[in-house]
C-alpha cells in the first residue's frame, strides 16, 4: 500500500498541473528518479517528491526548499570548504616543484591529511577560528598510494635543529635495491629532498622552497652518506621536509609506478 503525505498542502495550479499531465500521458515527465523494487514499492523520487520505504509501507514527502543546519554542520560544512582551497593550491605547487603529475587519484587522500592539520579554539557550543597549526599530522603521509614510500625506501634520516636560524639532515648511504627498493624494470632513480616554507592560513598559500638537494641512484651509482644543510627562515607558517623518488626505466613505467613521495618532517616556523 502507498502512503500519501505533504508537509505543505498540495492545490491550486500544482494540483492542475498534476492532473494536466495525467490527462495527457505524460506522467514519465515528472520522474526523475524512481524506481519499482520486486516488492512492488517504489523508490527514488518523482519530481519534487521522494519515496521513503518503512517496512512494507511507502511514504512520499516533499523536497524542502531548504535544509536546516545544526551548528556542527555549519562549522564541518565551513572547514571542507578551507581546506578544499587551501589543500589544492598546496598540493598542486608542491607537486610541480616536485616534478610529478597532479593525479587526481591521490588528491582526496591528501585533502584528509591536510584536514588533521586543522584545529580551533572552543566556545561554548561552537568552534571558533579554525586554523592550520598541526603540521605535524602530515609527517610519513605517502602520496602515491599505488607507489607507496614505505614499500620502496629503506633509510631513515637524521633531522637536527641546529640552532634557531638552521637545521642539518644527515643522510645515510643509498644504495640501490638495499636503501632504494625499486619497482619492477626501473634502472635508476632520482632522489628529490624538498625544504620549504608554506602558511595554509594565508589564502594565496605562500610556498617558498629554502633548499633543494638531488641525488641519483642506480644499480652503478649509489649515493654517498652526506649531511645537507639549509638555513631556517622566520617567515609564519610550517616548515616542511618533502621527498620524492621519480624512477627511470628503458620501457616506459606505469604512471602509477613512476614515482613515490613523502613529508620526511614537518614542524611550526618561527
Amino acid at each position: 500500500m502507498l502512503y500519501l503525505y505533504r508537509t505543505e498542502p498540495v492545490e491550486g495550479q500544482e494540483v492542475e498541473d498534476f492532473q494536466k499531465e495525467l490527462r495527457n500521458g505524460n506522467l514519465n515527465s515528472l520522474i526523475v528518479m524512481a524506481n519499482l523494487k520486486k516488492n512492488g514499492n517504489l523508490s527514488g523520487a518523482i519530481g519534487n517528491i521522494v519515496l521513503v520505504n518503512d517496512g512494507d509501507r511507502v511514504f512520499a514527502r516533499a523536497i524542502p526548499d531548504s535544509v536546516k543546519q545544526s551548528q556542527r554542520t555549519k562549522e564541518s560544512s565551513k572547514a571542507f570548504g578551507l581546506v578544499s582551497s587551501r589543500e589544492k593550491i598546496f598540493r598542486l605547487r608542491l607537486l610541480r616543484e616536485m616534478g610529478v603529475p597532479a593525479l587526481q587519484y591521490f588528491a582526496a587522500r591528501h585533502r584528509a591529511r591536510i584536514r588533521k592539520t586543522l584545529t580551533a579554539e572552543r566556545s561554548g557550543t561552537s568552534t571558533d577560528n579554525p586554523t592550520f597549526s598541526n603540521p605535524q599530522a602530515l609527517a610519513g603521509f605517502s602520496f602515491n598510494p599505488k607507489t607507496e614510500w614505505q614499500s620502496c625506501t629503506n633509510f631513515f634520516p637524521e633531522f637536527v635543529m641546529q640552532s634557531v636560524s638552521e637545521m642539518k639532515v644527515i643522510l645515510p648511504e643509498i644504495k640501490w635495491k638495499e636503501q632504494i627498493m625499486p619497482p619492477k624494470n626501473s634502472t635508476s632513480a632520482r632522489l628529490t629532498l624538498l625544504a620549504l616554507t608554506v602558511d595554509l592560513n594565508i589564502s594565496s598559500v605562500p610556498l617558498n622552497i629554502i633548499s633543494r638537494l638531488e641525488l641519483d641512484i642506480s644499480a652503478g651509482s649509489s649515493a654517498p652518506g652526506q649531511e645537507w644543510t639549509f638555513p631556517v627562515t622566520f617567515a609564519e607558517g610550517w616548515i616542511l621536509i618533502a621527498a620524492c623518488l621519480k624512477f627511470k626505466s628503458e620501457n616506459e613505467l606505469e604512471a602509477t609506478q613512476q614515482f613515490a613521495a613523502t613529508y620526511l618532517w614537518a614542524g611550526l616556523n618561527g
